[in-house]
């Protein structure tokens, strides 16, 4: 089963996880980079441009699609500059760096703050600027909650104490991910979403039949805390693919990773996916059940074989090569049954 696991893009690092995936009650998807496809794309930004550059400058220290998608738009190239992130990774961004004069950074749950060539830069969400104090104006306020409807996330920009505009980035649903959900769902497993969005960019999910659940303005510690509320109803799979996702995915029962992640999320999963195809998610939970089967299948075979002929080899009505010949041909046949694709039945 872990061969014709792999064979399908699916790599497994631990024996057990066949049986642990019967057990399976909640299963838990990242929305960001997982049920979404996580390349992010500037769909608007109304700020000044030379503050759009220094954002842009700050955002390569983070790690999140939409930092990626604001440097990849507003970072101004050049030959030299420290594309280091803050969770050792770095910036997307082709064999371009930029330079710039970073003497702070701190990460947030919802946001970078930092110091750019002299100037205190903050970037992040409505919360977050009210809960360090930064002042907001009604007009940015209302173009951030214009994009939360729209299903889009509104990142807003400022520098010494004053937000001074937004930045609009935004992705789209990965390929099958509504097939991928209504699957594991006619399993009877309860699937829950987490996500750092807010709840405006989480509709489309909080309306799907199949889902059960949606956490939206989870930080990454908050995804951690809730998987092990999740345990307390029974065993967790755990979905993502991101560098916040890896606690949460070492925490939970089994975790998952795509293999479009980070190495950090790869190294914390008991399965990663070598294509980024939700797909794999319910083709791993159909070999396991398959690999049951098929186990019963081969028990049941032999049980039939000694049912059979060790009565028979008592009374002597059984002639020992017969015997002999009938143990070589149902040792191949359990064999050929074994070797069977597990998904053709």
């Amino acid at each position: 089963s872990i061969e014709q696991a792999v064979e399908r893009g699916i790599v497994i690092f631990d024996e057990t996880v066949f049986e642990r995936l019967r057990d399976v009650d909640v299963v838990v998807f990242d929305k960001t980079g997982t049920l979404t496809t996580g390349q992010m794309d500037v769909l608007e930004a109304d700020a000044p441009s030379d503050l759009l550059a220094i954002v842009a400058a700050l955002e390569q220290r983070a790690s999140h699609p939409a930092a990626d998608a604001i440097v990849n738009t507003f970072a101004q190239r050049n030959q030299e500059g420290d594309r280091s992130r803050a969770d050792g990774g770095v910036a997307d961004g082709s064999d371009h760096k930029y330079a710039a004069d970073i003497t702070e950074f701190t990460s947030h749950a919802t946001g970078v703050e930092g110091v750019v060539e002299d100037t205190r830069v903050l970037v992040g969400n409505l919360d977050l600027f009210a809960e360090l104090g930064w002042s907001v104006s009604e007009r940015i306020e209302t173009r951030a909650a214009e994009a939360r409807t729209a299903g889009h996330l509104p990142v807003v920009v400022g520098r010494d104490g004053h937000a001074e505009g937004v930045i609009v980035v935004g992705d789209e649903p990965r390929v099958g991910w509504d097939d991928t959900l209504t699957h594991l769902n006619d399993r009877d497993i309860e699937i829950v979403v987490l996500t750092g969005d807010d709840e405006a960019a989480t509709d489309f999910l909080d309306s799907h039949p199949a889902v059960d659940h949606v956490f939206a303005g989870v930080p990454p510690a908050g995804k951690t805390a809730t998987i092990r509320r999740l345990q307390s109803r029974g065993q967790v799979t755990m979905v993502g693919d991101g560098t916040n996702d890896a606690p949460a995915l070492a925490t939970a029962d089994l975790g998952i990773s795509l293999g479009g992640g980070t190495a950090l999320a790869s190294d914390a999963a008991d399965i990663s996916l070598v294509d980024d195809d939700l797909a794999a998610v319910g083709t791993t939970f159909d070999l396991a059940d398959a690999a049951r089967r098929r186990v019963k299948q081969n028990n049941g075979l032999a049980l039939l074989y000694n049912g059979i002929t060790i009565p028979l080899a008592v009374t002597g009505l059984l002639n020992p090569v017969f015997a002999m010949g009938a143990v070589v041909a149902t040792g191949g046949l359990l064999a050929a049954n074994s070797f069977r694709d597990l998904l053709t039945e």
